[in-house]
This record gives structure tokens, sequence and C-alpha cells, in this order.
């Protein structure tokens, strides 16, 4: 992963994100340009370093037979006030392991398999506010769906942490645990009272814990999770949570979003 950043980063001279998102035995290698020059540029202009992008891919990626697509997509990204954040996707494209562009039929089958990019665009926000009275800072994601419909039933995931010092100004130290809050909507309970939630990390586990549900049909569960857990989560490719007996993997902007807490740490 690190020759093809590094490639694309002396090619393009652009900022650029790139992972790796594997789900229903497919697997695909997202490049993410971000605050391109070309997201105000004609498509053919975005659909021509998209090309491009793919062949250095191909190039430079060991691994290559291994992917069944190349996704690259064209994103903004926006600061407010020094601290909100938030994304949209200006133009996406998506290409075969052979750097092939596929046809938009192909490209709607391949992204209802669950690779992570659709065309309504992402507003994923990591979000930092201070308090002078506890001089603490919240640094937390928002917007992150594990299951459902936001507003209706479904589970949702709010990670979080509180540090000392105002973030929006000079980097904390790191927080002993990063919260992740879940939140359960369901005509019954859908969990029981204490439920083990497992994060793998490039399929790899890296926590267990115990989690405790309280509620019935709206079950709430806050986690500790130790930080030099959280460290080797969002130094991985793609994160898995585990519960309940059922996996639900974290999609690639909601991974980038959850990355970007580390921003307001030393």
């Amino acid at each position: 992963m690190r020759r093809v950043y590094e490639a694309l980063t002396k090619e393009f001279g652009e900022q650029v994100f790139v992972n790796i998102n594997e789900q229903s035995n497919r697997r695909a290698l997202h490049v993410s340009f971000i605050n391109s020059a070309l997201n105000n540029r004609p498509p053919e202009e975005r659909a021509a370093r998209a090309r491009r992008t793919a062949e250095i891919v191909k190039q430079t990626y060991p691994r290559i037979n291994t992917l069944d697509s190349i996704w690259v997509t064209f994103l903004t990204q926006d600061t407010h006030y020094g601290f909100f954040h938030r994304s949209d996707v200006i133009d996406y494209f998506a290409f075969s392991k052979d750097g092939k562009i596929f046809t938009s039929r192909q490209a709607q089958e391949d992204a209802a398999n669950n690779t992570g990019v659709n065309g309504s665009g992402v507003q994923l926000e990591v979000t930092a506010s201070y308090s002078s009275e506890t001089d603490q800072s919240d640094v937390l994601v928002s917007g992150i769906q594990l299951e459902g419909e936001p507003g209706g039933l479904g589970i949702t995931l709010l990670p979080h942490y509180k540090v000392s010092g105002n973030v929006r100004e000079a980097k904390a130290l790191a927080p002993k645990t990063v919260s992740f809050d879940f939140a359960s909507y369901s005509e019954k309970p859908r969990f029981r009272q204490t439920e083990p939630i497992i994060f793998l990390a490039d399929n790899k586990p890296v926590l267990k814990m115990d989690g405790r549900f309280e509620g019935n049909d709206a079950q709430f569960c806050y986690l500790p999770v130790p930080y030099a857990a959280f460290s080797k989560m969002i130094a991985a490719q793609d994160l898995t949570i585990k519960l309940g007996g059922k996996e639900y993997p974290i999609q690639p902007a909601e991974f980038a979003a959850i990355q970007r807490m580390d921003e307001y740490l030393k």
C-alpha cells in the first residue's frame, strides 16, 4: 500500500488516501483524491486522472491479482472554524484489476456488492468541541450506521474521546480510552445484557471485550476501548466489528473519519 501511495503522490502531487475494502468475498482497492484541483474541472479530466491512477495501481501494487476491482474517488473535505470536517463525493470511477474501466452497469453491480462507494456521496464529520469550564475537548465521529437507516430501526455507532485542553489550538496527549457508543433500535431487544464485541483490523482480532447493553427496544452500550488497541485499529487498512455473532465491516469513508480522530493527538 505504501508503494501505491508514494507513486500516486509523486505523480500527481495531491493529497491522496489509499485503502483496501474486503466484503462479501470481494476485495477492492480504493484511491481517494481529497480536495483535488480537478474537482472543479470537467469530468473528462477526472476520468483521465482515474485511468492513469488505475495504471499506477496495476504497476505498483504487488498483490494486484488478489483484487476484484479498483475504485478512484474524488472527494471534497471542508474544515470549518478549525475543527469541523465534512466529506462529499464529487465523482468516482471503477476499474477491473487489469485497469479496464467498468461499464455503468458493471459499476452499479459492483457498488451493490458492498465495495463502499455510492453515487449519493457521503457526509461524515469529525467534530472537536471545547469546554472552557472543564478545560476539556470532546472529539467524535457521527454518522456511522452499522445496520438499518438513520432515524429508524438499526444500529448506530459513535466513537469519541475526551482529552485535556483545547485541541483546536494545540494537539493533546492521547487519552487512556476511546469510547465506542453503540445504539440499537428494534421492535424487541436485539442483544443480551452482556455481549462479546470483537474488533478485527485487517481481518485479525486486535481486541475482544464484553459489552453491557441496557434498555429494551432501544439498547445502549458504552464501550471503553483502550487507546493502545484503538491505535492498532486505525493503523490497519480496514476495520470490522463483530457484535452479536454478526460482522459489521466499517465502510471506507467511515473508517477514514475514525482514522482522522488521531489528528488532534500528539
